[in-house]
């Protein structure tokens, strides 16, 4: 999996540590199949999923930040002041 385009680059290191995560517990759980430990290798497909949750949560964190990054683009060429926008905006989220 190409993680440099799927995740924010400063979200790259937690992402590949979370895809270590998953990739290990999944030969974990594995292991404890064949050794007829059917607990622990639940136990280790729990981890798995929460793993998995997180990556996908900075995955879907990266398109969210790409979609916002088009409209700003897309504002901006059709002449709006993005900044003051923004500005009134947060003005709006104080009261």
């Amino acid at each position: 999996m190409n993680l440099h385009t799927k995740v924010h680059p400063n979200d790259l290191r937690q992402a590949i540590n979370l895809y270590e995560c998953c990739f290990s517990c999944l030969n974990r759980a594995r292991m404890e199949m064949y050794r007829e430990n059917l607990d622990e290798s639940e136990r280790w497909m729990i981890e798995f999923q929460r793993c998995k949750k997180e990556l996908d949560q900075l995955m879907e964190r990266k398109k969210l930040k790409d979609r916002m990054e088009s409209l700003v683009k897309e504002l901006q060429e059709q002449g709006y002041n993005v900044e003051i926008i923004t500005r009134k905006g947060r003005g709006l989220h104080a009261n």
